[in-house]
């Protein structure tokens, strides 16, 4: 029953941790819960330091204890989830010098709520170690065994379980947990033993559903729409990517780039809309009513690429909850596909009418209708004026800018859109019958998932600019509102990726038109012309959209009309607010753009200060953008950073932590010496040092297949899946199938290394090109190819552990929990430390650091001590 016992509680204890992300990407952001939740499973470690120094008093309880620790931690997870929802924390008030310090009190207030737990579960793992030494590695496989498995259950039930009552779950396993340990063998007192366990159960679920406080915090985009007058909300959907909720209110319209002076151009505004949000986080507006008013197209920034060139063959990766849809064939698309990577918002689109790809036009509000005469008139002569082009820019004259067909209103447009597919627009892209004259980034859909990022990369620019036409547009936005050097980084990598293509001038193919709050990158297969250049900047003039770049660029004659000052971390004053309010208007993206497209320079403050390299698949990052040696300058004036960036100082302090308390945990046993059985100093510091590569090992591993088959899947939650629970498994057989090698143990750890290092390597030279030549397979091939290459590699990797703890059974076993708390602890080092290399360095660079700390463990491995 040990085994069932053992099973059961590493089952409880993953879900509980990832119970707590996504508890912490719903109320607050993410970035803060792994901040928390990374130190809250320094428990574990904690554990086994304890054991190491008082186990032979915990070994003398063990029976009581192994009954009793379950039913604390049923407890423990009701107090501590209750106490997560009456903490104040407000993460805004870590950007401001005054109030900081009382948001750091309240993290530490998450660390006192989270770390019990946890230090009952290590607990419990650890004892079991101690109480049967004899069958580590048995032990080890129910551990590895019970945790996969919890991870793909867990996961699965997030589906059909409201988001915050998810920890009930949590509690069945342990008090099953608790009934298979029952300290006493009298029939009466197991009955009452029973009854107290399921008593105590039943408490901490009335707590968890009665006292949780759980909500989204007020800082999130939903919080403000639930608190409009007159707000419904529309639908519910519970999904292991996230808490969905539909909301109709008079504040949601379709979230548009607008030209500031659209009434001018006759142009109404966005329509009104339905919002749909994730975890909190506004994700897409879904069109309210099936019939509106599309006149605001004339005066929108994404219209551009659709009066440059006939959009005979379009590619819409995102479809803006649907508008996009019948906006491209507002503006003359013949032929639309579109893509959408989040299933429940591409259900929504099939099954809402309103989003639903349009069929017909008998219900669209002709714009004679909304608008007043005489921009009725002036839209008709426009259109006839430009009933003549073919959609190229060639008919384009300077000042006047050529306009589609949808300005005349009842003209109703004749092309077809196909419903939205789910997966990655890479993937149509390179299974394309026929070459698409534009592809058509929405802004929402490189935010709408962790994948979506990889279609920001060299790799993915060079492989949609390929299935362009010969003057096919890729159009590309990047919000800049925040920090305008994300539309310079994002210039750099479609200028990579045009490399890539086998463009040998990328500056001749590039145009870059923006408003205040977004750029828009175009990327043409072929150089742009001079008409095209006309085109883009009476397009611009007419809407005060300013042109940062364009081939041929002279920024002494450019009229800006949206002010764009630098924003400097690097002077007491921001460049934003320091100059005079008459001073003359600034284009810092111009700037920028000519230095380093037109002549070639990357010399300027925002490369000097930022890292600005270009994404790549290999290191797929847009966002971290700040340099280690700037982090002191960042933090001076922290309150000017995008909360993007915090992920990744929150890392830095993560792994500052870390490192600390590894070292704690490695010192304080030092301290009694005599209690690790006389262990000699070189065997101490051996077997620390092989335990530590174990941990960074395997985590890093693990890290880096969750991130590539994240790009193969394009769904973050089924990588995640696949790739945990495979691993933990296969590691749980592989431990079971050590027990074999337990009489040579040396031998079958140098045995297992090699082999999970061999292993390792193919991965590392060939798994990119295999998952690029499997990009387009079916998913259900696809999962099973990603199982095929984890789970061999995880049965090797699930050998060295319980063969060395086998090696300290006897005298020696105060060591077996130690062990266990360094391997613990360098797990929690092991996250940010693989997140930072990959940052600086590449996926590539953490694999391989993977492969020498295998390496070094075969060298380090311990031998079974002679009697």
């Amino acid at each position: 029953m040990r085994y069932l016992g053992i099973f059961l509680v590493c089952l409880a204890s993953i879900a509980f941790e990832i119970f707590l992300v996504r508890h912490f990407a719903i109320t607050n952001w993410s970035e803060y819960g792994y901040w928390v939740i990374s130190m809250a499973m320094a428990g574990y470690s904690v554990s086994g330091v304890v054991l190491c120094l008082f186990g032979k008093a915990f070994e003398r309880h063990q029976a009581a204890l192994f009954h009793a620790l379950p039913v604390v931690m049923m407890l423990l997870c009701a107090l501590g989830y209750c106490a997560l929802g009456r903490i104040p924390f407000n993460p805004l008030e870590l950007q401001n010098e005054v109030l900081f310090t009382g948001q750091l009190l309240n993290i530490g207030k998450y660390y006192l709520a989270l770390f019990p737990f946890f230090f009952a579960a290590g607990l419990y793992v650890g004892l079991s170690f101690l109480a049967k030494q004899e069958d580590i590695p048995r032990i080890y496989m129910a551990d590895l065994v019970g945790a996969g498995l919890g991870a793909a259950a867990f996961l699965a039930a997030l589906a059909y379980v409201p988001p915050f009552l998810a920890p009930v779950l949590l509690l069945p396993p342990l008090a099953l947990a608790a009934l298979t340990s029952l300290p006493v063998k009298k029939t009466a007192a197991r009955l009452c033993f029973g009854l107290l366990t399921l008593a105590v159960c039943a408490a901490a679920g009335f707590g968890i559903l009665r006292y949780n406080n759980a909500a989204f915090s007020q800082y999130k985009p939903i919080s403000a729409a639930m608190n409009v007058e007159d707000n419904q909300i529309l639908r519910e959907i519970r999904s292991s990517r996230g808490y969905y909720m539909l909301l109709e209110n008079y504040m949601e319209r379709h979230d548009t780039d607008l030209s500031n002076n659209y009434t001018l151009l006759g142009a109404g505004g966005p329509p009104q809309a339905l919002g749909l949000y994730r975890d909190g986080e506004r994700l897409a507006s879904l069109p309210r009513n099936e019939a509106y008013d599309t006149s605001y197209l004339k005066a929108a920034l994404d219209t551009l690429p659709y009066l440059l060139r006939t959009p005979s063959r379009v590619l819409l990766a995102g479809t803006c909850g649907g508008f996009r849809l019948r906006e491209a064939l507002e503006l003359g698309a013949l032929r639309v596909e579109s893509v959408e990577s989040d299933p429940v918002l591409q259900m929504l689109l099939l099954t809402h009418a309103p989003s639903a790809p349009p069929k017909g036009y008998a219900m669209r509000l002709p714009l004679e209708e909304t608008l007043p005469a005489e921009n009725a008139a002036d839209s008709n002569a426009t259109d006839g004026d430009s009933a003549t082009d073919s959609g190229n820019a060639s008919a384009a004259v300077p000042g006047k800018a050529p306009l589609a067909a949808f300005a005349a209103g009842h003209n109703a447009p004749v092309g077809h859109a196909s419903p939205p597919q789910l997966g990655s627009p890479l993937v149509l892209a390179q299974t394309a019958a026929k070459p698409y004259s534009i592809i058509d980034i929405s802004p929402e859909f490189l935010d709408q998932g962790q994948a979506n990022k990889y279609v920001l990369t060299a790799e993915g620019i060079a492989q949609l600019v390929r299935s362009l036409a010969g003057n096919g547009l890729l159009s590309l936005p990047m919000g800049i509102s925040e920090l305008p050097v994300y539309a310079l980084k994002a210039v750099a990598t479609v200028r990579a990726g045009l490399l890539l293509a086998g463009i040998h001038d990328p500056a001749r193919h590039i145009i870059v038109v923006r408003s205040a709050f977004t750029a828009r990158i175009l990327a043409c297969r072929s150089p742009f012309t001079q008409a095209d250049v006309a085109g883009v900047r009476a397009f611009a003039s007419e809407r005060s959209f300013d042109t940062p770049y364009y081939p041929g660029i002279n920024p002494a004659t450019e009229e800006i009309f949206n002010d764009l000052p630098p924003v400097s971390f690097e002077s007491v004053t921001s460049d934003a607010v320091a100059g005079e309010d008459a001073a003359p208007a600034r284009d810092a993206l111009m700037d920028d753009l000519v230095a380093f497209l037109r002549d070639g320079k990357a010399e300027s403050s925002s490369f000097r200060f930022f890292n600005l390299a270009p994404s790549t698949q290999d290191r797929p990052f847009f966002h971290e953008i700040i340099r280690l040696d700037r982090i002191p300058e960042v933090l001076a004036r922290i309150e000017l950073l995008p909360r993007q960036e915090i992920g990744y100082l929150v890392n830095v302090a993560v792994l500052a932590q870390a490192a600390l308390f590894a070292l704690i945990v490695f010192l304080l046993p030092m301290a009694r010496r005599r209690g690790l059985g006389g262990l000699s100093t070189r065997r101490v510091f051996a077997g620390f040092g092989y335990f530590l590569c174990l941990g960074l090992g395997f985590l890093f591993v693990e890290i880096v297949l969750i991130e590539r088959c994240t790009f193969f899947l394009s769904d973050p939650s089924r990588a995640f899946a696949l790739v945990l629970s495979s691993m933990l498994i296969a590691s749980g057989l592989g431990s079971a199938f050590s027990s074999r090698l337990v009489p040579r143990p040396r031998a079958g750890i140098r045995l297992a290394c090699t082999c999970a290092a061999a292993l390792a390597g193919g991965l590392l030279l060939f798994l990119p090109r295999l998952l690029d030549l499997a990009l387009a397979w079916p998913d259900p091939v696809k999962a099973a190819l990603v199982i095929a290459l984890a789970a061999p590699l995880g049965f090797f990797m699930g050998m060295p552990f319980p063969l060395a703890l086998s090696t300290y059974r006897g005298a020696t076993s105060a060591f077996i929990p130690w062990a266990w708390s360094v391997n613990g602890a360098f797990s929690v080092v092991a996250t940010p430390l693989a997140n930072l290399l990959a940052v600086s360095y590449g996926y590539t660079t953490v694999f391989a650091a993977s492969l020498g700390f295998y390496a070094l463990a075969a060298l380090l491995a311990p031998d079974r001590a002679a009697p």
